[in-house]
């Protein structure tokens, strides 16, 4: 499917065609890079390059209960996947792993490291720091309370038991990590029955020479030459709120924590979302986020990118081990969409330079265009797009201003309409691509200024009213108006709402729409509302917004206790259960009013354009990119969750939908109520009829938004009245839209 999908797509990229470009009536001719097989090689643009990149596989019996120890890691010896494979009967079960070799060799295999013990061999494994070799733990369940007997092992690259020794522990605490270091030492850390975490070092004796409690979450990890170091993380659901790094001093019996882990910029770092960290060591520390591999040497007081996900086509969900070999090279297993990989970096001798455009986003949606950019290097293996995220606006519109900065601009960054001058128009090439015959003509709209093409975005969602049965069956503004001064009820629900709530701010937004379509102005004219008798007479019914009831699945609207409820459509599967309920309760779809009538609204992020200044080069490259931005197979990415701006992903995203409930119908798990069945033809006219009376709202430029959200918020919370609001709006928005003519 996808070689057919390419050969489709690509084929004939590099073949000229003549068009006329709208606005300045000069053919202009358009080119696109050839795109390569999907086959990953990695090149050496970065510090690290990597030498091993493979999926790694998992071993499950037949007959195998679920459970059972497991853990992952990566050591000197490559990537380990340890596992307990437990079964009805204990002298069945078995210990095994699988993995990869520092040489790349898929491996798996039993572990047997006492002959006369049947079942389980181990409960822990761990790696050797420095050395390719491994450490494991197997004790017995005592039923009477007594001390817990632990066997510890020292294994061989082969895990094959090279020595043994047994110790007793306290019974009643839960065995957390393991890992040895170079002196044949055993480092574990465990819960107490107290809750208490402990680190502590077993010598190659069985002696405990060290023991510390631990504040959080403790984590071994390999550093320096054949050391261990302990993490000490804690978490919450996103993020390591904060990780200390740590070794223990078995001379004074003291945890000491590194110095690189003291440092303020890593104690800030450690603080953002980061996958996972290590130091190297005393000084240098290494970290991983959805950038990429950094570095940072606080002697030097030094941070450098080693390694951006984006320039070998890598996009990692979640990074399950981080570990600085003890030669520099860097070991790596990561999970994307389609899998857990394991990857071995090394460092980089002679770099090679790639052909490179930089892409300008938002902090916001900065996860998206990285994995975008990530699979486009698959496709397009010599050639980039450097995403970044930290720009100051102020400094990007004055290089923009100047002809200069990154080609590709999330114009979230810069605002877009009237920005004209800056931007590249684009309806050649959506024309040559072929991308005007496979979007919806509404998706085209988001990006135009003044009928020309200069953005394209990728996806929307929609937002409309729903009416009862007996409600209006259209309504412009002052339609809304004269129907919530006959309403006995509140003026909204939402269908989100569990309470009561003040929905005046979403009451006031239903009059704003966008800049050519505003209840409070009129662009063309230059004329405001405020201070009118139609401004007060929408401040007196915004009273009715005061106190709106919760939706309860329709109830509001079933019942008379609200005039409309507000629905948001962000995934196709909500259009067709939107469907179902308009039809069980006889409900509309009516859309918000709008100077023309109800229209819903059509609302995209903001459009990506294209520097009218960047050299051919640069736009070649831009283009490709943008026409894969909005090919097929980009957009079937899980990523992309909103509704696509492509016809035929719609189709697909029907067959994915169906396909869904033939699956829970097998597992026992389909529930109507929440995906309904799929009655193709009526649903998908449906979607289509939404659409078609969509009307694309765009957002305000920032600076008069910021006026809007600024008096309405003075006003909502009570430190101006009604008459000191039509004031300031009167006197801010006519000021505004004299100085945009």
């Amino acid at each position: 499917m996808l070689i057919l999908w390419m050969a489709i797509t690509f084929a004939g990229c590099s073949g000229r065609k003549a068009e006329t470009n709208s606005e300045t009536s000069e053919t202009t001719q358009f080119e696109f890079l050839e795109s390569g097989e999907m086959v990953w090689e990695d090149n050496k643009t970065d510090d690290l390059y990597a030498v091993i990149n493979l999926p790694t596989k998992t071993v499950t019996a037949e007959g195998e209960l679920e459970g059972g120890s497991s853990c992952i890691f990566v050591g000197e010896g490559g990537y380990v996947n340890y596992k307990n494979h437990i079964f009805n009967k204990d002298q069945d079960s078995w210990s095994g792993v699988n993995g990869v070799s520092a040489q790349g060799t898929e491996f798996s295999r039993k572990i047997v490291v006492d002959q006369e013990r049947k079942g389980t061999q181990i409960h822990e494994l761990g790696p050797v720091s420095g050395k390719n070799g491994y450490v494991a733990c197997y004790y017995a369940f005592l039923m009477d309370g007594a001390d817990r007997e632990y066997a510890f092992y020292e294994l061989d690259g082969n895990f094959q038991s090279m020595r043994q020794l047994k110790v007793k522990l306290k019974n009643n605490i839960i065995l957390y990590s393991l890992m040895g270091d170079a002196e044949g030492n055993f480092h574990l850390t465990y819960q107490k029955s107290s809750g208490k975490y402990v680190y502590a070092v077993l010598s190659r004796e069985g002696e405990e020479i060290f023991s510390a409690d631990v504040e959080h979450t403790p984590r071994l990890c390999a550093y320096g030459k054949g050391e261990v170091a302990l993490c000490d993380e804690q978490t919450s659901d996103s993020s390591a709120m904060e990780r200390r790094f740590y070794r223990a001093n078995l001379n004074d019996g003291v945890l000491t924590e590194l110095a690189c882990s003291k440092d303020e910029a890593i104690r800030k770092k450690m603080g953002d979302y980061v996958f996972s960290a290590a130091p190297v060591s005393e000084t240098v520390i290494a970290w991983c986020d959805q950038m990429g591999i950094y570095y940072r040497d606080v002697q030097k007081n030094e941070t450098w990118i080693a390694y951006r996900w984006t320039n070998h086509g890598i996009k990692p969900l979640w990074i399950d081990d981080l570990t600085v070999l003890e030669n520099g090279d860097v070991g790596l297993c990561f999970q994307d969409e389609n899998g857990r990989n394991y990857v071995l970096l090394q460092p980089t001798e002679e770099k090679e330079e790639l052909a490179s455009i930089t892409m300008a986003v938002s902090p916001h949606y900065v996860q998206t265009y990285l994995n975008m950019a990530a699979l486009f290097h698959k496709y397009y293996p010599k050639y980039v797009i450097e995403i970044k995220d930290d720009y100051d606006e102020l400094s990007l519109m004055t290089q923009l201003g100047a002809g200069n900065g990154p080609v590709l601009i999330d114009t979230e960054l810069t605002g877009f309409d009237n920005l004209q001058n800056l931007w590249q128009p684009l309806d050649g090439f959506l024309e040559q691509s072929g991308l005007t015959e496979e979007l919806y003509p509404e998706a085209l709209e988001f990006g135009k200024i003044n009928g020309v093409t200069y953005g394209i975005v990728k996806d929307f969602r929609i937002e409309t009213l729903l009416v009862p049965k007996s409600g209006p069956e259209d309504w412009d503004y002052e339609g809304f108006l004269k129907a919530l001064e006959n309403f006995k009820g509140a003026a909204l629900t939402y269908w989100a709402m569990e309470a009561s709530a003040d929905m005046r701010e979403r009451y006031f937004d239903v009059f704003k729409n966008s800049m050519d379509d505003s209840y409070y102005f009129d662009l063309e004219t230059g004329s405001v509302v405020f201070g009118t008798p139609e401004f007060e007479r929408a401040l007196k019914l915004s009273e009715k917004a005061r106190k709106c009831p919760p939706a309860d699945d329709g109830k509001a609207l079933q019942n008379g206790s609200a005039l409309c409820e507000h629905v948001d459509v962000l995934a196709f599967s909500q259009v067709i259960r939107l469907r179902r309920r308009l039809q069980e309760n006889g409900e509309r779809a009516i859309g918000y009013p709008m100077s023309e009538g109800a229209r819903h609204r059509l609302i995209a992020r903001n459009p990506v354009a294209m520097r009218s200044t960047a050299t051919e080069e640069e736009k070649l490259i831009g283009y490709t990119f943008l026409r894969f931005m909005l090919s097929e197979e980009a957009l079937k990415t899980p990523e992309n969750g909103y509704l696509s701006v492509r016809k035929d992903v719609l189709e697909y995203q029907f067959h994915q939908y169906e396909e869904s409930i033939i699956l829970r119908k097998e597992n026992g798990i389909y529930d109507p109520g929440f995906m309904p069945e799929l009655e193709w033809d009526e649903d998908m006219q449906f979607y289509l009829d939404v659409i078609k009376n969509g009307k694309v709202v765009k957002p305000f430029p920032a600076s008069i938004e910021r006026v809007f959200d600024e008096e309405f918020d003075d006003y909502l919370s009570g430190r101006i009245d009604g008459k000191a609001l039509a004031e300031h709006l009167k006197s801010r928005v006519t000021l505004y839209l004299e100085e945009s003519k």
